[in-house]
């Protein structure tokens, strides 16, 4: 017999190799463009068709396209620096070798990309049909991407020459196709969006990251440029540097690159920010050219990155703005109603305590989400106040998260009337934040009840039932109303807990009634006395 082979184990490492290369569930994309994961599961049965095509929202695509993004940004500073300063140079033939890595990863990115989907916006659906995807590619960037990947400057080293009499102007256009990856910025910025969104990062970061980094891009590309034209003419010219005296590059005190691209730079600076000439002043037409493109150029951005900016600060103080808005209409309000100050101070008071100076509308923001979010935002921020109510410890779970979603929000501010001994009950009050003190009809101060506290819960269960006691807010209290006609709501098919609750409430009734005969008595003991003495 010959030796057996499982092959179980190599089937489990296709299985995972094959799955890194189809739809997953936490990409960006993926959450952008699928709802639910039986979408997710379908679009997985219809990628199996074309199992060797790398799906445009998979794992790999997302790794891949983070890789492609960091050699992108390395790029937009290496080719520009290498084709204008090493390869264009005005004075000798040099090679570039730092790019040479990044042209491998662009020529696997190609690779990669005609055998990576997409998502078609016309017929709302990923296209994995490999003829489609090269036909999309073809009409997109794959001839940008060919084109700028190639090494030109080894590629025409045989007829490469210095400016002046024999240059070569096709080689030297050749020479400056590098430069075309620099279309792929949109690209970039696309997947840098893409990635805040993945790590969920606030979009104002993303505005902010994205301005400074064109700013800085901008700059750097002219610097470049400021070097590149007065070569380029050189070249269209067929003259050399020593026949250009006016060129600015020719009279530096220091050939080194650094000292080129760093002198550039100065000059490109001093144009942007209109501030110099940057050392030299343009004589020939190129450089005058060149000088008013960068002038204008930094008009614009400095408009841009203003506007930009004010428009992210803007964005991000909205809600703050609004408040001040609302705040000077209060304002206003009081002064055409001529009230008083204290009143005011009160109503200024009021809308501070509640909207913590950002404005917003709580009524619009639920109303845009379903009706169990709703239930659980209410019942995670109030459920404690609901269970700590020992009439409500019997009550069974569903029965306190409707309970909860009928609680309405009310803001006192020191000194107002929360209760008032004597007028009609209908309604129980949580106290959320704040002091509040319990006073008996007669005034006698029975306790201060603190957060987390509640009161008022007999006018659930007796109907037409006077309030027993007043309570008036020490401080600033945040309070949840809970009316009886929505408690008996909830709680109508459970009766015997309703008798156990009503038999509750009938003891703290009597309770506070003990403590009111007892005030009254001693009130009438000391006014007994005060009379004798009056008429003796």
């Amino acid at each position: 017999m010959g030796e057996h082979i499982c092959d179980l184990q190599n089937g489990e490492r296709k299985k995972t190799f094959l799955h890194i290369f189809q739809i997953s569930g936490n990409t960006p994309r993926t959450k952008m463009y699928f709802d639910s994961m039986a979408q997710v599961s379908a679009e997985r049965r219809r990628h199996a068709t074309y199992w060797y095509i790398i799906h445009p929202f998979s794992s790999w695509r997302f790794f891949w396209d983070l890789i492609m993004t960091m050699i992108y940004l390395i790029a937009f500073l290496s080719i520009p620096f290498s084709v204008c300063f090493i390869i264009m140079s005005h004075d000798e033939i040099l090679m570039d070798k730092f790019n040479i890595p990044i042209y491998t990863f662009c020529w696997l990115d190609i690779v990669f990309n005609c055998f990576t989907g997409y998502y078609d916006k016309n017929s709302m659906q990923v296209e994995l049909n490999p003829s489609k995807i090269f036909v999309n590619y073809l009409k997109t960037f794959l001839i940008l991407d060919i084109v700028s990947s190639l090494p030109w400057d080894h590629i025409t080293l045989p007829w490469r020459t210095i400016p002046g009499r024999e240059s070569n102007h096709l080689v030297a256009l050749l020479n400056l196709l590098p430069c075309l990856k620099l279309s792929r910025y949109g690209y970039v910025s696309k997947q840098i969006s893409e990635l805040f969104i993945y790590f969920e990062i606030m979009h104002f970061y993303y505005e902010m990251f994205t301005t400074l980094m064109m700013g800085f891009y901008i700059m750097y590309w002219s610097s470049c440029l400021c070097y590149l034209i007065p070569v380029l003419v050189l070249h269209l010219s067929n003259s050399s540097h020593d026949d250009c005296p006016e060129c600015w590059m020719t009279g530096l005190d220091s050939d080194s690159i650094a000292f080129r691209f760093q002198y550039a730079l100065f000059i490109v600076v001093e144009k942007l920010s209109a501030s110099g000439y940057g050392g030299y002043v343009p004589d020939t037409d190129g450089h005058i050219i060149l000088s008013c493109i960068l002038m204008f150029i930094g008009r614009v951005l400095e408009c841009y990155i203003a506007v930009m900016l004010i428009q992210i600060k803007a964005g991000r103080k909205a809600s703050k703005l609004k408040y001040q808005e609302i705040i000077n209409q209060v304002g206003a309000y009081t002064c055409q109603k001529q009230l008083p100050t204290h009143m005011k101070i009160r109503l200024l008071a009021y809308y501070y305590y509640r909207f913590r100076n950002s404005y917003f509308r709580e009524k619009n923001i639920l109303s845009q989400l379903s009706e169990k979010l709703r239930q659980e935002i209410a019942f995670q921020s109030s459920h404690r106040l609901v269970e700590n109510v020992e009439i409500f410890k019997e009550l069974p779970k569903s029965v306190l998260r409707s309970i909860v979603k009928y609680l309405k929000f009310e803001l006192y501010l020191p000194n107002d009337v929360i209760v008032k001994a004597g007028a009609a009950g209908d309604c129980m009050f949580f106290l959320s934040a704040g002091t509040v003190a319990v006073l008996t009809p007669t005034g006698k101060e029975i306790c201060h009840l603190n957060d987390g506290a509640h009161f008022g819960e007999i006018a659930l269960l007796v109907a037409d039932q006077r309030r027993v006691a007043s309570v008036i807010a020490i401080e600033v209290c945040e309070v949840y109303r809970l009316d009886r006609k929505n408690f008996r709501k909830c709680i109508a098919v459970h009766t015997e807990l309703f008798a156990k609750i009503e038999k509750i409430a009938s003891e703290r009734i009597e309770r506070a009634m003990i403590i009111e005969e007892q005030h009254k008595r001693y009130l009438s003991m000391k006014t007994v006395p005060a009379n004798r003495d009056f008429f003796e």
